[in-house]
């Protein structure tokens, strides 16, 4: 297949690439630097010099492909604006975007009927609307992953968190595409109490945590039991838990 990535450099996104290219699909990915194009060269992936901003920089070869596998997220405070105008330039049958379980809010049991709010919904819904796939990973997890190099939970830690590898991530997007599937995928493997994953760490305040991480906090503080039906019946089987990565 022919797939075009955007975020190919970003932490979920190398691995979506790594993931593609041992499966011997042909990928380009969106790059802005000079930098960012010698290094996916080195994996063997075509480089399309772009900017999320600009559809024009990208439009037509990302509809030339087979799939598009939206990964990439601006840093800026303006990342939902440039998301949307990503969604807008590319929606349709082809289009898998990537999401965040935590458009769910606080749920029990939830799977991907769950409804959704908040901008990111919103983008959602406009990507299913035009036939496209939606994932939804949950805290994800391996090698290099910010949040569990900075442990933190918030108030007593009862709170339940839906955990994923990243590299289980990445062979749920590879199934995705090669089926054509669509509808919303969640790519959940597990689901522990907060201080179950961090048993060591004493539990930070919310005010304290926003002051440190602003709305990230939030997030933190959810309480989400989730299930990923859809994506055990596509076939996908995580194999990586928690446990294995903190050895």
């Amino acid at each position: 297949m022919k797939i075009f990535l955007t975020g190919a450099t970003g932490y979920v996104g190398s691995a979506i690439a790594a993931t593609l290219i041992r499966a011997r699909h042909d990928v380009t990915v969106l790059v802005r630097s000079a930098t960012s194009a010698a290094r996916v060269l080195s994996y063997g992936i075509h480089p399309h010099h772009g900017d999320l901003r600009d559809p024009s920089s990208y439009r037509e070869t990302a509809l030339a492909a087979d799939a598009i596998i939206h990964a990439g997220v601006e840093g800026g405070s303006d990342r939902m604006d440039v998301d949307r105008v990503f969604v807008d330039a590319v929606a349709g049958p082809t289009l898998i975007y990537t999401s965040v379980l935590f458009v769910l809010g606080n749920v029990d049991d939830a799977d991907e009927t769950a409804p959704a709010s908040g901008p990111r919904a919103e983008h959602e819904r406009l990507v299913l609307d035009a036939g496209g796939a939606v994932i939804r990973p949950g805290m994800i997890h391996g090698d290099d992953a910010w949040l569990f190099a900075h442990p933190i939970y918030i108030g007593e830690g009862r709170n339940r968190w839906p955990l994923v590898h990243r590299h289980d991530v990445a062979e749920l997007y590879r199934l995705v595409a090669e089926s054509g599937a669509r509808g919303i995928f969640h790519a959940v493997a597990e689901v522990r109490t907060a201080r179950e994953v961090f048993p060591e760490v004493t539990g930070t305040p919310l005010d304290e945590a926003r002051r440190e991480l602003g709305s990230f906090a939030d997030a933190l503080a959810l309480d989400q039991n989730v299930r990923a039906p859809r994506s055990l019946a596509l076939g996908w089987r995580p194999t990586r838990v928690w446990s294995q990565t903190i050895r």
